[in-house]
């Protein structure tokens, strides 16, 4: 007789017993099987209220609640050291089977600069759900008018230019890093100030106090169409829906593409069936309307991918930022 199934024949002969004793009563409950996501479903954001993560976990928890796809749930921020510290939180939770957390670009970066000792290999991957991707701008009047023109000033003069973006490791920071690495600039030659999101930086680049930007293209589409910045180039495979007449990086000769990506992860240990149900249960939650809306309002894109595709995809996407931040010296 296993040891589950010990503990579960004796939580029901005590079952009418007024007083358990509290390890006792914490055995049973693991013992327990759980109805998993259905039953409780808890998304941890891994950072503070307000930002990307908890909006995409409050946004996930509307389409769940909507639709009667979980008993209850519950959004859970566990904020610090870019995604890593939730990050442990679940890598040590193995076999939660009510729990997913999310994670991407961020999170990738956090974990090689921080040399956090939980990786988000050691989860289980369940579903890319969003992207969006970057755009490389400058003042209007900037001499700068193509991304040959950027190649050329940072060769020429490697740390001259005040280059800006979001936080240490960001996206932002990790393009510009890759940018500067094909114009053969090393870490010195990148003068990289970073700010707390793509309002702050865009107002350093109209004030004068920066020469490039590296920003969300849907932060600074506005200010292209108006005239105040002027867009190099985007580094997504595809034109941009919000800069159609910007060319991407490898139109440009340059093959970088990289996007900032969202993703949802379990607890590690899942049995294949648990994951699969994890899997299908994400899948139906993002078909819903309400997640189609959440899509629509905040100019987020549809990148929804599983199984295989996504841990490989996982694979590589950590391989790359981890070799992007050695070569930046950030790890």
């Amino acid at each position: 007789m296993t040891v589950r199934t010990a503990l579960t024949r004796g939580c029901a002969a005590v079952v009418g017993i007024a007083l358990i004793g509290a390890g006792v009563g914490e055995a049973c409950e693991a013992a327990r099987p759980s109805a998993g996501v259905r039953d409780k479903l808890r998304i941890i954001a891994p950072a503070a209220p307000g930002g990307g993560w908890d909006t995409t976990a409050r946004e996930l928890q509307n389409a769940a609640e909507a639709n009667g796809l979980t008993g209850t749930s519950e959004v859970l921020n566990i904020e610090g050291a870019g995604g890593t510290i939730g990050l442990a939180r679940l890598v040590n939770q193995p076999g939660d089977t009510n729990t997913l957390m999310l994670t991407g670009t961020t999170m990738l970066g956090a974990v090689e600069i921080n040399g956090s000792p939980a990786e988000v290999g050691d989860t289980t991957p369940i579903a890319k759900i969003t992207e969006d991707f970057d755009a490389i701008v400058v003042p209007a009047d900037s001499p700068l008018r193509t991304t040959d023109d950027l190649v050329r000033a940072w060769r020429s003069a490697p740390g001259a230019l005040a280059v800006g973006g979001g936080s240490i490791g960001s996206l932002d920071h990790l393009l510009a890093g890759s940018l500067a690495g094909e114009a053969g600039v090393g870490p010195a030659g990148l003068n990289y100030i970073a700010h707390s999101g793509g309002g702050e930086m865009v107002a350093s680049l109209l004030g004068g106090h920066l020469d490039v930007g590296f920003a969300n293209t849907n932060e600074i589409s506005d200010q292209v169409e108006t005239g105040e910045l002027r867009a190099l180039a985007v580094a997504s495979p595809e034109r941009s829906e919000d800069l159609p007449d910007t060319p991407t990086l490898r139109e440009r000769g340059i093959d970088i593409a990289m996007s900032n990506w969202r993703g949802l992860v379990a607890a590690p240990g899942l049995d294949p069936e648990r994951k699969r149900e994890m899997q299908e249960y994400v899948a139906h939650l993002v078909s819903t309307p309400q997640w189609r809306d959440a899509l629509a309002n905040n100019n987020w894109l549809n990148a929804f991918q599983t199984g295989t595709e996504f841990e490989q995809f996982l694979r590589t996407d950590t391989e790359n930022i981890r070799r992007i931040t050695t070569r930046l010296g950030l790890s």
